[in-house]
């Protein structure tokens, strides 16, 4: 079964370029649930 037929479709690869947000979206993610935690925090505990 690993006979080469001929009949798969040849796809070209996609443009692997990834946008200035999804590069810095990781970086920020620690950053924005720290400063929710700390706007909860205050919100209900009074901290």
């Amino acid at each position: 079964m690993t006979k080469n037929l001929g009949n798969g479709r040849y796809v070209p690869p996609r443009d692997t370029s990834v946008s200035f947000l999804g590069k810095v979206a990781p970086a920020l993610f620690p950053l924005v649930v720290a400063a929710l935690g700390y706007a909860i925090g205050r919100q209900f505990f009074g901290l």
